[in-house]
């Protein structure tokens, strides 16, 4: 398996590696090192690596080519991605000995970023491995936000038009996201559906923190909680400029990174509400805890902006882990999104990026709270419930695999890392 990240947050990485790994493969994750240096981890018969790809930043030259090459690349079209988005050229000179040196059966390609070198290496490959391409979101119709402009989405949706045809299998994460990717790309068969659900540890499984110490707050005050990615197309500043209209709410946001670099302007909007003491950040907590930590909280918010196809069409693994956490959901009017939360009466819509219209639906769930019976909501969207769905794969491509009867545990998701 391959990712363009550092793998340690990325719980579908990890739970698909387990999930594998358990199933009777032989798995390795190879990953980005944020150090510069090589970096293993191990976990049952999974091994994890992260590879140095980028120059750590600093005044050495090679950070300074890093650096000219990337500001080169805006000279050239979107779609030229090999000069448009020069990291591609460095992940292929990373993984490609790496990709070589264990010359895998099947590489699975976590997000887009990879499938250009894995395409490369297996044409090369004395024996041609199969290609599973696990389209976590859908790269044509990403939100522009940040760092991520339209001209990198370009870039990256040309990369994917140009190599998707040559993964065996297609994964992705929701019904509305496969459908989408079948038509664009004229695939022949529809993209398998893996929803990125959390790992079911049953009622009694707790977390090692507890989300209301973290805030200073008791359990008589009213909570809601966001948790996941943070970035302007998320939305949380609804979530904040309505506390300005609910003035007993407090709202806690679990982010990673932490701290983030939108907590300064996530406070200034609280502070320039009147609600400075009632907006917390508190730390993350490992990804399988979260349902657990969350569970403290009395509603959660999930305000995604649906302005790109990629957020309408998704059912973000937020949105499960609320459902774990036993928590009523106010969530933005996203397509995806508000039909399940509407079907299995979950909670209330709101209009997208209208603070007054999500205070009314926080007002309206904490007077009158949903109590829908999610036995088996939660048993079909949990990382159980989706296994069988990914071993399917696998089974086309590879002998001898078997769906996983023994259970995880929370101590295989925990990954000690040391340099090489």
């Amino acid at each position: 398996m391959v990712v363009n990240n550092a793998v340690a947050h990325d719980a579908r990485v990890i739970k698909t590696a387990m999930t594998m790994a358990r199933a009777g493969a032989d798995v390795r994750v190879l990953g980005v090192s944020a150090s510069g240096r090589h970096e293993r981890a191990a976990s049952g018969s999974a091994v994890f690596e992260r590879l140095p790809v980028l120059p750590p930043r600093s005044m050495s030259p090679g950070y300074a080519w890093w650096a000219a090459t990337r500001r080169f690349g805006r000279v050239f079209p979107a779609e030229s991605w090999k000069q448009s988005i020069p990291v591609t050229g460095y992940y292929r000179r990373a993984f490609l000995p790496a990709l070589r040196e264990l010359a895998p059966d099947v590489v699975h390609v976590h997000d887009i970023h990879l499938l250009a070198t894995v395409d490369e290496y297996a044409e090369r490959a004395d024996r041609r491995p199969h290609i599973v391409y696990d389209a976590h979101e859908f790269v044509a119709g990403l939100a522009v936000s940040g760092a991520r402009t339209q001209r990198s989405v370009d870039g990256w949706a040309a990369l994917e038009r140009q190599f998707i045809g040559s993964a065996d299998r297609v994964i992705t994460v929701a019904d509305g996201l496969a459908e989408r990717l079948q038509v664009l790309h004229h695939l022949a068969r529809r993209p398998a559906v893996v929803h990125n659900a959390p790992i079911a540890w049953g009622a009694d499984a707790g977390s090692s923190r507890s989300l209301r110490d973290e805030c200073g707050i008791g359990p008589a005050v009213t909570l809601a909680v966001y948790s996941g990615a943070l970035s302007a197309a998320r939305g949380v500043d609804t979530a904040v400029e309505a506390l300005g209209l609910l003035p007993e709410l407090h709202l806690a946001v679990v982010a990673v990174p932490y701290p983030h670099p939108m907590a300064a302007r996530l406070r200034e909007i609280a502070a320039r509400v009147g609600a400075a003491d009632r907006l917390h950040l508190p730390p993350p907590v490992p990804s399988h805890e979260v349902p657990s930590y969350l569970r403290e909280a009395d509603v959660a918010v999930s305000p995604i902006l649906g302005d790109s196809v990629s957020y309408d069409e998704a059912l973000p693994n937020k949105l499960f882990e609320f459902l774990h956490a036993g928590l009523p959901m106010v969530v933005s009017d996203c397509r995806a999104m508000a039909a399940f939360v509407t079907e299995h009466g979950l909670g209330k819509v709101f209009r997208a990026g209208d603070e007054r219209d999500l205070a009314d639906a926080l007002r309206a769930v904490l007077a009158d709270p949903p109590h829908p019976d999610t036995t088996a909501l939660r048993r079909e969207y949990s990382w159980q419930g989706q296994e069988p769905h990914l071993v399917a794969v696998y089974d086309e491509l590879l002998s001898g695999l078997r769906i996983p009867e023994t259970p995880m545990t929370p101590t295989d998701l925990m990954l000690t890392w040391s340099r090489v």
